[in-house]
């Protein structure tokens, strides 16, 4: 569908959602009426965001944005978790987040977060 086509399906839509009072529907396909009408998005006119204050700040502290740069200790790769360690319990890890640098891991037994480094390869 071409793209001034769509923004008039949408304006069609948001007429339906506030005349049945679906506000909160209503907030999301302005930000998607908005996101369509300044070319942001992708594929056949998609747009994927979950974004939310937690989200910002795992952010923040994963990249150790100031005042965030010490909120993660930062570790060897494959390190584990020091809590469930010093407990003696079997942890669950997983990779929460991966970025240029690094990965931010997860213990899914403890709920403990860390960064680790992944320094990029040398070249031979």
């Amino acid at each position: 569908m071409q793209r001034e086509e769509l923004l008039s399906r949408v304006v069609e839509l948001g007429r339906a959602f506030r005349e049945r009072g679906m506000h909160a529907h209503l907030a999301k396909l302005r930000v998607y009426y908005f996101a369509v009408q300044k070319g942001l998005t992708s594929g056949a006119h998609e747009l994927d965001v979950h974004w939310s204050e937690r989200f910002v700040l795992d952010w923040l502290k994963t990249l150790r944005v100031p005042p965030f740069e010490s909120a993660l200790r930062l570790r060897p790769r494959a390190s584990g978790c020091e809590t469930c360690r010093a407990r003696g319990d079997q942890p669950w890890i997983y990779t929460d987040g991966v970025f240029p640098g690094g990965v931010r891991m997860r213990c899914q037994t403890c709920g403990e977060t860390w960064l680790e480094d992944d320094p990029e390869p040398t070249a031979p």
